[in-house]
C-alpha cells in the first residue's frame, strides 16, 4: 500500500486520465491521481467486489465528470483513512456543496494508522461530498468490523473529521452473538464503541467502557 502511494506528484497525468475516463477532467476537488494494484481487502470483501478496476483517484483537487469502476482514496491529515470502491459515480457540481452520486453499489476499507483494514462498509447507494470526504450511505447498509462485530441499517453517515458513523433510522448492532437495536447511532469505525438511540436489547460491554461511581 505504502510503495503504491510513492510518488504520486511524478504519475502522467494525461496517460492515466487517458485509460480512467470516459468525459473530460478538468482541475477541481481531487488533487492527484495514482495508478496502483495493491489490495487490502478481507477475504469477504474480496468475494464481493464492486468493480474490477484497481486504478485509484486520490480524493482532493481533481474535478471530475464522470467515471466507471474506479476506488477513491479519503485522507485526513495527510494520512489516508479509507479506500472507496464503485462502479460508477456522477459529478454534481451545480450545488453547493458539489457531491458525487454513486447508484450502482460501493464497498468502503477503513485503515488504522498502520494502513490495516479495521472495519468494511457495503452499501447499494452513496452520496460522496470531496470538501469534506464525508459519505452518505443507504440502502442495506452493512459495516462489519475485523473482530466480527456487525452494524446493519438503512442510512449511515461517515464524519470523515470525526472518524466516527452516524445514523439517525433503524439500527441493528450484533456483538459477541447478542444482538441491540435502537433509533440510531453513533459509532467508531472500528465499532469497538457504539451509542445506541433508543436501545432495545443488551451488547456486551468492556469494562473500562461501564460507568464509573
Amino acid at each position: 500500500m505504502q510503495d503504491g502511494l510513492k510518488d504520486i506528484n511524478s504519475i502522467k497525468f494525461k496517460t492515466i486520465f487517458s485509460k480512467i475516463f470516459k468525459k473530460k477532467i478538468t482541475i477541481g476537488y481531487f488533487s492527484f491521481v495514482v495508478l496502483t494494484v495493491t489490495s487490502l481487502f478481507f477475504t469477504a470483501c474480496n468475494q464481493n467486489k464492486v468493480g474490477g478496476s484497481d486504478q485509484t483517484v486520490s480524493a482532493d483537487q481533481v474535478k471530475i465528470d464522470q467515471a466507471d469502476s474506479i476506488t477513491l482514496l479519503i485522507s485526513k491529515d495527510g494520512h489516508t483513512k479509507a479506500r472507496l470502491k464503485t462502479k460508477q459515480f456522477i459529478q454534481n457540481d451545480g450545488v453547493n456543496p458539489p457531491y458525487l452520486d454513486m447508484e450502482d453499489g460501493l464497498i468502503v476499507e477503513f485503515f488504522d494508522e498502520n494502513l490495516k483494514v479495521e472495519s468494511i462498509l457495503k452499501a447499494r447507494t452513496a452520496r460522496f461530498y470531496p470538501h469534506n470526504n464525508n459519505i452518505l450511505v443507504k440502502d442495506s447498509v452493512v459495516v462489519i468490523s475485523a473482530s466480527g462485530d456487525t452494524l446493519k441499517t438503512q442510512e449511515l453517515v461517515w464524519n470523515n473529521q470525526l472518524q466516527k458513523f452516524f445514523s439517525d433510522v433503524p439500527v441493528t448492532i450484533s456483538k459477541d452473538g447478542s444482538q441491540s437495536y435502537g433509533s440510531g447511532l453513533e459509532a467508531n469505525k472500528d465499532l469497538s464503541w457504539i451509542r445506541i438511540l433508543q436501545q432495545r436489547g443488551t451488547l456486551p460491554v468492556a469494562s473500562d467502557q461501564l460507568p464509573q461511581d
